[in-house]
């Protein structure tokens, strides 16, 4: 079996049960479960469930608080600032977000920045967030270092995964980037990793600043070391906006960057912004007029074999509501590893097996 077929509000259990039993706070586990819901409906298996066991360690390591103190130091109409005393990326980054949306619906504009954050999972969840509440969002954030600058073949940098969200038309989706800047996050690299298939060139290099397509020249998934390093995207405009993009999630809060971050990534800074779109013009003019765009590259001419165009962020729009309606085939590798983490909690005895994760 390589696959069990399961229900997105049962990711969803699933994420908030074992969050819980790893003991982040009650309100975190919610936050936290969600946002790695979002990715697994989105198709992003890579941040969805996939990514407890990497959660847990970082518990064990003692990188997130499970418990944390979250305060805004210092908070303005349009702005706040703050501390995430190191809880969970994927819990504290959405109230981040929540609070740049609040401020948007108050003020127009929101800007919010955070110091001792965490991996925040995929990045388009936080700004798709605020287009769903007919804002515009952007998210950003560091990561660990996995990407040497070009020419060099140290380890510096993260891949600055980013998300630029506009709310829907009147009858269209959201128009949604969300990447990270490197060729391929190193998500995609784990699940080669994981499935034991090479990777394409372009994409990794090994410890030696060599090409390579042997993902475990990368990263041993078993001891978290990471020797090799990820390619940016594009050579050196890649490396351009990681550096930029570190600059603002990080350099302008006072975040760790770089070799002063924790191994799997505490201390991590992060930035989220909401803009209201009817401090330019009306909501309803602009809706008229991405419905229109959104047409306008739809039906612009194919290139012979494309059967479709679309528009960023769309294929993933098609994903959820196809993942909403029949479920996922979740990867019988990633179930197992979940499963010997409720074996870990005393969950669930040493005889079960991953069927019983969803009784």
């Amino acid at each position: 079996m390589n696959t069990i077929h399961v229900t997105l509000k049962q990711l969803y259990t699933l994420a908030h049960e074992t969050l819980m039993m790893m003991g982040v706070e009650p309100s975190l586990a919610q936050r936290g479960a969600a946002t790695l819901n979002a990715a697994d409906a989105r198709g992003v298996d890579s941040h969805g469930v996939a990514r407890l066991k990497f959660y847990d360690k970082c518990i064990d390591r003692g990188e997130i608080n499970p418990n944390p103190a979250i305060r805004i130091i210092k908070e303005t109409p349009v702005s706040a600032f703050f501390d995430c005393d190191n809880g969970i990326g994927i819990a504290t980054a959405d109230l981040v977000m929540d609070k740049a949306i609040a401020l948007a619906k108050q003020s127009g504009v929101g800007i919010c920045t955070a110091i001792n954050g965490h991996h925040i999972g995929v990045a388009g969840h936080y700004a798709l967030k605020a287009a769903k509440q007919d804002l515009i969002g952007f998210a950003c954030a560091p990561s660990r270092m996995m990407v040497a600058p070009t020419g060099g073949k140290e380890k510096m940098l993260g891949n600055s995964p980013n998300s630029l969200a506009f709310p829907a038309g009147l009858t269209t989706p959201p128009i949604l980037m969300d990447m990270a800047s490197t060729t391929v996050p190193a998500g995609k690299v784990e699940m080669a990793v994981r499935r034991g298939e090479p990777v394409p060139i372009g994409w990794i290099l090994d410890k030696e600043g060599n090409d390579t397509t042997n993902p475990a020249d990368f990263q041993n998934t078993e001891t978290g070391e990471v020797p090799g390093s990820l390619l940016p995207m594009a050579g050196a405009k890649g490396y351009c906006i990681i550096v930029m993009i570190e600059l603002l999630s990080s350099i302008l809060s006072g975040a760790k960057t770089g070799p002063h971050l924790a191994t799997g990534g505490g201390g991590m800074g992060f930035f989220a912004a909401a803009i209201d779109p009817e401090i330019i013009r009306p909501l309803a003019e602009l809706k008229k007029d991405l419905d229109e765009y959104y047409h306008m590259i739809k039906r612009s001419e194919k290139r012979n074999g494309v059967q479709e165009i679309y528009l960023p962020g769309e294929i993933e729009h098609n994903q959820t509501i196809k993942r909403m309606q029949q479920g996922v085939d979740l990867s019988a590798v990633v179930a197992g590893e979940v499963l010997k983490l409720h074996q870990k909690y005393g969950r669930l005895n040493e005889e079960a097996t991953i069927e019983d994760l969803f009784q």
